[in-house]
Parts: C-alpha cells; structure tokens; sequence
C-alpha cells in the first residue's frame, strides 16, 4: 500500500541509519576496513480513539524492520556498499472521513487487519580522490502491490584547503502500481506508474576548530500516478475514490550547524528545514541534537524535533460540495497539523563493535481525527575488520 510505503520509507531514512552516528556529510578516503551493520527496528503505532472512529479498526500498524550492510574496500580509493532490507507489517489503515449527526469529522478505518511485507536490495558504489568523491547508488524495491527501481548519483568537492565541502547529487526513481483486490473494489489502479527526479546542491565549511556550519536546496519532481490507491473520499454524501493532481513540483532548504564544547566534551546539532510544493504545502521543522560523549566508550543523544505544514489546497476531512477540479482527499498527511518528536539514542563502543540503542516517541495534533502517534525502538550493532 501507498501509506504503508510512505511509512517504511521513512523507517529506513537517515534518521534509522545503520551507523548509529549522524555525521555531517564531509568526504573522507576509504578506511580499508570492511563494515558490517545490522539493525533491528520495531514501530508501533499508537490506537485510535473510539469516538473519532465511525467504524472498522481502533489498532493501526505494528512494523518491524530488519537492516544488514556490507561495506568493504574494492582498491585504496574505492569501496563498495551492500543493503538488505526487510519490512513486515500488520495492522488496519485509515481508509476516508465522514461526518457524523454533529457534522464532526470521524474515521473510517479498514476493518480486516493488513499483513503485508516489503524486500529491498541496495548498492552504493564510492570512488575518492585527493579533493573530490563520487557515489553511485543503485536499489530495487519489492512487494505484493507495488515495486520501485531507484538510482543516485552524487558527488562531493572539497575547497579552501579541505575546509570547505560542495555537494551535489541527483536521484529519481520510477514505481510500479497494481493495487491489491482490484477485480473487488472498482477504481483501483493497475499498472500505474509514479516517477521521481531529485537533484541538490549543498556546502559545509568549517568555521573553527569547534563549528561546522552547513546548508543545502533540492528540488523534486513527481509525475504519474500521486493519488493514494486505498484511499476514499466523502463528497456530497457520496464515496469517491482519492484523486490527487498528477504533477507535484517540490522545493526545500535547510541549514545546519555543529557546535562542539571541548569542556563538556559534547556537541550540539542543530537543523533547519524548510519545505513548499505546488499542492500548496508548506513546512518548517527544527531538529535539536545534544551528542555527550561519557569517556571515550560511550555517547548519549537526546534529540527532539518539531515540525509543522500547512494543508493541501484540494485537501477537506469531507466535502460538502464538488470542486470543479474534481481532486478529493482527506489523507490525513495532506492536513494540516503540528507534530513533535523526542528521541533517546545510546551508544556503546568497544575496539571493533558498537552497539546503538534508540527510542522515539512522536505526536502530531490538528484537526484531522486520524492524525498519527508512534513509538519506536531499535538496536543496532555493527563491527570494522
């Protein structure tokens, strides 16, 4: 399913990296060691509360997620990358909103519990010099309903007597849609096809011993098939199917900054991002970071996120009347709505072998009675020889 790719993805981002340490993007050579990570995830989504609910399921998903990489030298200046994802997932999905007798928006849920499974297989490709690198990144993506070939490419230069980084980068991706139960519910798509173009331009520089300071822009664009497949739509007493424009053109910047206290022996991160699409979409979010080193085995981060956007143009909980546009939807992830995340990582070091351990608790808030609240927890570990 759309959602529940949405989901994963977003389990499997930089944010659940296999390294437990989120470094700044600066181009060091091949260490000549082969790397092997493993992580374990496990999200759990909070239930629904029973009055927001008109029918089907109060529980949501439960997604666990295995991780394994491989990176190993080819040559003094080239190195290469192996990833092994697997996802399972069971659970209900919020399927459309009507209104109820006091013209509240309530959920109707799927009422059968979804099992699905995602596989994916991913390749990075890394080739370094005295002042620049390159990686080439390759991944293929499978389920029972949707499948996606992705690539990458990017690149970094250092400058000012490698103080300075510019990176740059393009990737895109083209999905494969066959929705589940097709021949039972009319309107879902077969043989739909989204596609995905990404490039960004991005420098750090090392301000002093202490301060790294750092920003980026990307630009996105999407084409084809952007409507959710399991999604309805309440409009004028009547069940539409999800219908969303097929063109969305993305823009988005953020600034970073790093700041180590030698005193404290600890560094905090701070991040900046800035989001608008031409759904009308906007969203700011502020990330903050404390690293705090304990000896020279063990780090503990406290991290907490907070993060807001706007409302869809076409997006209604439920719609009284038709648009001229004909574009309906009430997925919750098009409201608007305000969410906040706290996160607790620790780290545990010895010669060869590290071992991560992190929590994280998210809530959002709006209007949307479907809005999301997860936990997650995940180990990792991971050994260089």
């Amino acid at each position: 399913m759309q959602e529940k790719k949405s989901t994963l993805a977003a389990l499997s981002s930089a944010a659940m990296m296999l390294s437990g340490l989120a470094q700044p993007a600066l181009a060091n050579p091949p260490d000549q060691k082969t790397q092997i990570a493993y992580r374990f995830t496990n999200y759990s989504e909070g239930e629904m509360d029973a009055k927001d609910v008109a029918e089907g399921s109060l529980e949501r998903y439960q997604i666990q997620v295995h991780q394994l990489s491989v990176k190993t030298p080819v040559s003094e200046d080239t190195e290469i990358s192996l990833s092994v994802v697997n996802e399972t997932m069971s659970g209900a999905s919020p399927w459309y909103v009507v209104p109820n007798a006091e013209g509240e928006a309530v959920q109707v849920m799927s009422g059968a519990t979804i099992d699905e499974a995602r596989n994916e297989l991913g390749m990075d490709f890394r080739s370094y010099n005295t002042s620049s690198e390159t990686t080439l990144s390759l991944s293929v993506s499978a389920e029972n309903d949707y499948e996606s070939l992705a690539f990458g490419y990017s690149g970094q230069w250092r400058t000012l007597q490698q103080r300075g980084t510019l990176s740059w980068g393009i990737s895109g991706s083209r999905d494969f849609i066959n929705a589940t139960d097709a021949n039972i519910y009319a309107g879902r798509p077969v043989e739909e096809i989204k596609n995905r173009l990404r490039g960004y331009l991005g420098y750090s520089i090392v301000m002093t011993r202490n301060r790294l300071f750092g920003m980026n822009i990307g630009v996105t664009s999407l084409g084809g098939y952007l409507s959710d497949a399991y999604k309805l739509a309440w409009v004028d007493n009547e069940i539409v199917r999800d219908n969303r424009p097929d063109v969305q053109n993305q823009v988005g910047g953020s600034l970073m900054l790093r700041q180590f206290f030698p005193e404290a022996q600890a560094a905090l991160h701070t991040d900046i991002k800035l989001y608008q699409n031409d759904w009308e979409v906007t969203s700011e979010s502020l990330d903050l970071a404390w690293y705090q080193n304990l000896g020279s085995k063990w780090q503990l981060v406290p991290s907490l996120r907070y993060y807001h956007q706007s409302a869809a143009t076409f997006y209604e909980p439920f719609y009284e009347n038709r648009r001229a546009d004909g574009f309906y939807s009430s997925d919750y992830r098009l409201s608007e709505f305000s969410a906040v995340s706290a996160r607790f990582k620790v780290i545990r070091q010895w010669n060869t072998v590290s071992v991560n351990l992190q929590y994280e608790n998210y809530s959002a808030s709006g209007d949307h009675p479907a809005l999301l609240s997860y936990s997650a927890i995940s180990l990792g570990v991971g050994t260089s020889f």
